[in-house]
């Protein structure tokens, strides 16, 4: 099994297979409207709570921004590994339609929920939708790619998710008043249209999905190659980096969410503007990765300069004296946040890609739990100290970047010592 498995292997390395005239652009949309779901919600989301909450300190205003964000992160924590294995059993589209699917009810949900704990339930189940999309979306593309092709197909809809997330506060705060002339004190029910809006432009996809990604494919049992101690020693390394660099990142969304409006007193539509460029920096830091001679040279000093990166920037927040500023040092932390995923995925799939599903839903749980902890965390950590959630983040990213000079670079050259060796022994027989 595990011969028949390599040569599978071997051929996908170098040639692509048949794939769906309409798979991609499906794809890439569905991942477009969950990241625009996401976003949209970003910069109204405290406003969107104060109507459940009433009068009530600004701490408990801080806590439930960052549970709720948590929540929805959480769930994509919790399911996403159970997507990634039912997509490898029974197939990538099935998976894909129920989780799409859960993620339009969940969104109606977040619009239409009566109660503050019906919109907690509401973000679990699309969260819980959610969690199946990108990962089984990779492991799609993963089935029916060549090496090469996989890459970039991977960039271009990494590049869709952000492009989406780039879009989200701008779509909100349009669709929900501010930039129509109606402050944000009064927005009302306004604020329930981006999530509406969403969850329709999502039903056409989910109506397209079986016609655009063809006949519903399981990934066969005989494909399975038993990890050895180098392999088993990379995807925990690459696991924890992936935990750590999601973890800074949900501390800083809520942490930056909360520094602009309640210490700055940035307007909603600056805090989407914001966020845009946020998406911005972190699409071209991905879009980098589609030049094979950037993809050669990326080793454990590339991730490791990342970490190091971002981590300076959020040092220097206490010293931001105004949004421009503010800008600025968003651009530098997410073009380091925005590069480590997308290696982290294709150093994962490059020497073995055998059930893919299973492995990018692992590595998506990773991430998630690690954003779900950081979201949660970083609501109780601003009212100690606004700076808190920034510092903690910038600690936690250089504990990263040691971890990939010492752990994961050092698993990185066992792992492919190792595949060469199997290599050349499977070649001589």
């Amino acid at each position: 099994m595990a011969t028949n498995a390599l040569d599978r292997l071997q051929r996908t390395a170098t040639s692509s297979l048949p794939m769906a005239k309409g798979a991609m652009p499906l794809l890439g949309a569905m991942v477009f409207v969950v990241s625009l779901g996401y976003g949209a919600g970003l910069p109204l989301i405290r406003p969107y709570l104060l109507r459940y909450l009433g009068t009530v300190p600004a701490s408990t205003v801080a806590w439930h921004v960052g549970m709720l964000g948590g929540v929805y992160l959480f769930a994509l924590f919790l399911f996403a590994p159970l997507w990634g294995r039912l997509s490898d059993r029974h197939g990538r589209v099935l998976v894909l339609l129920i989780g799409f699917a859960a993620f339009l009810v969940g969104s109606v949900g977040t619009a239409l929920a009566p109660s503050i704990g019906l919109v907690y339930a509401a973000r679990l189940l699309a969260g819980a939708g959610a969690a199946a999309i990108v990962p089984t979306a990779q492991a799609y593309i993963a089935d029916l790619s060549s090496t090469i092709d996989r890459s970039r197909r991977f960039v271009l809809l990494g590049s869709a998710s952000f492009v989406g997330f780039l879009a989200g506060p701008a779509f909100g705060t349009w669709l929900a008043g501010p930039v129509m002339g109606v402050a944000v004190g009064q927005m009302g029910t306004m604020l329930n249209w981006p999530a509406l809006a969403v969850a329709l432009a999502g039903v056409p996809l989910l109506l397209l999905a079986p016609l655009c990604l063809g006949r519903n494919h399981a990934v066969a049992p005989s494909l399975t190659v038993e990890d050895g101690a180098s392999r088993r020693r990379f995807v925990h390394a690459s696991m924890l980096l992936a935990l750590l660099a999601s973890f800074a990142v949900g501390t800083f969304e809520v942490g930056f969410n909360l520094f602009g409006s309640q210490t700055l007193g940035l307007t909603t539509s600056t805090m989407a503007a914001m966020f845009i460029t946020c998406s911005l920096a972190m699409l071209t830091a991905q879009s980098m990765l589609l030049l094979s001679s950037v993809r050669r040279r990326i080793d454990q000093r590339w991730v490791a300069a990342a970490f190091a990166g971002s981590a300076l920037a959020l040092a220097f927040t206490s010293l931001v004296p105004d949004a421009g500023s503010l800008g600025l040092m968003i651009a530098v932390v997410a073009t380091g946040a925005g590069i480590v995923g997308p290696v982290l995925s294709y150093e994962l799939l490059e020497r073995q890609s055998a059930a893919p599903g299973k492995l990018l839903g692992q590595q998506a749980a990773a991430g998630n739990l690690g954003q779900a902890l950081g979201s949660m965390g970083a609501g109780s950590l601003f009212t100690l100290a606004p700076m808190m959630p920034f510092w903690t983040a910038a600690l936690v990213l250089l504990v990263g970047a040691a971890l990939s000079l010492v752990w994961w670079g050092p698993a990185r050259m066992g792992e492919i010592a190792a595949r060469e060796v199997t290599g050349a022994g499977t070649a001589s027989r």
